[in-house]
């Protein structure tokens, strides 16, 4: 039985990938939107706390869709990270050789390479870790309103994306994404043992230093998303100023080769056909917008004040000012992620806890298709 679901997954060819999450998640963001219309209130926000198992069902589907993909071109990183395996296991490579710093990452792959020797169980769980914390950070903060949350999650624009190409920057933010809920959502020692499980991420991507740089700025210095909200407006004409000089500021640091060389332009055709173009990117700019303007609108002009929510805006709002000041940068969209993957969590969190306006379910339903809507649109003209 087990043999024969891996076999299916594992049969699906990779240039199918594409299509066939997408419209999926369109099938599923139809239906429940449909569910929402149906209803009439706010009766999202009176729910009661259940174990959400149609969520695991459909997320371990996912997982299982995900993780046992064919090794093809067609998933960027996920070629490269093979290599990488084939060396630990034909003893070319070793953990302390590969890490570049990112110990853990290395670690877990050379245990794998050395143990299973199967890359296939080391994909399937590195997508276990990452769509399932996903869900573990939807539980913990939303137990009324899982599916709805995760839901948001598998809609994003980068999620797809991040499980297949820069797996392991997808990986390392699910970690930060379930220390934020705990930071957020918890009591004083939960929220230190979510600033301390923040730290594990950068073991398995150093760029994450950023987004968890901002989520201890929202615990102890910046409690409200207003002051961020300055900083972020006030990154976009310092950008705007000064260019390519806070990129190559931050390139001269050596923090991370990759980040570097994007800094430095040092990419060859092959990367460069991946990205579109360089320069002040306003579309990226007026996409991440969306949830300052949220955050704007609630805290600021309805006066809404939940701490965790103040968390969850600071640290996205931070982040993205960062982003902002090296806009320019050779695949920005990868900086833009150490923000974006918190994108879902800034949009639904008010939604699921607020009283915002009079009939909230439809106009959950809304901006959930247009959330989506935005998403289904990039993978068309992709």
């Amino acid at each position: 039985m087990i043999e024969s679901i891996l076999h299916f997954f594992s049969s699906i060819p990779g240039a199918a990938y594409g299509t066939i999450f997408y419209n999926t998640v369109l099938v599923l963001c139809l239906f429940t939107a449909f569910r929402l219309v149906s209803s009439t209130g706010n009766s999202l926000l009176y729910s009661k706390p259940s174990l959400p198992v149609p969520t695991i069902v459909v997320t371990v589907i996912i997982i299982l869709f995900m993780g046992l993909r064919p090794n093809e071109s067609y998933f960027g990183d996920t070629f490269s990270y093979t290599h990488t395996f084939n060396l630990m296991q034909n003893g070319y490579a070793t953990p302390s050789a590969s890490s570049g710093g990112e110990w853990l990452w290395a670690r877990i792959m050379f245990a794998f390479a050395t143990g299973s020797g199967d890359v296939h169980a080391f994909f399937l769980v590195t997508d276990l870790l990452y769509y399932g914390l996903m869900l573990l950070c939807c539980w913990r903060l939303f137990p009324n309103n899982t599916w709805l949350a995760m839901l948001f999650f598998i809609a994003s624009f980068s999620t797809y994306s991040y499980g297949v190409n820069g797996i392991r920057n997808g990986v390392a933010c699910s970690v930060v994404l379930v220390a934020i809920a705990l930071a957020a959502g918890g009591t004083k020692p939960e929220r230190y043992a979510g600033l301390l499980l923040s730290l594990v991420a950068i073991a398995i991507h150093r760029s994450t230093a950023l987004p968890i740089a901002a989520l201890w700025a929202a615990v102890f210095i910046i409690r409200h998303p207003k002051q961020a909200i300055y900083i972020w407006v006030a990154a976009i004409f310092l950008s705007l100023l000064v260019g390519n000089r806070v990129g190559d500021f931050f390139a001269s640091l050596g923090f991370d080769d990759r980040m570097t060389s994007y800094f430095q332009g040092q990419y060859d055709a092959k990367d460069m056909a991946q990205f579109s173009r360089t320069g002040f990117r306003w579309d990226f700019l007026l996409y991440s917008a969306m949830p300052v303007l949220f955050t704007w609108y609630l805290t600021v002009k309805r006066n809404f004040n939940d701490r965790a929510f103040n968390i969850i805006a600071v640290t996205y709002i931070l982040a993205n000012a960062f982003w902002i000041l090296v806009i320019r940068a050779a695949f920005s969209n990868r900086f833009a992620y150490l923000s974006w993957f918190m994108y879902p969590l800034v949009i639904c969190y008010p939604l699921l806890r607020f009283n915002i306006w009079p009939d909230q379910d439809r106009k959950t339903a809304l901006i959930l298709l247009l959330f989506y809507g935005f998403t289904y649109l990039m993978y068309l003209i992709s």
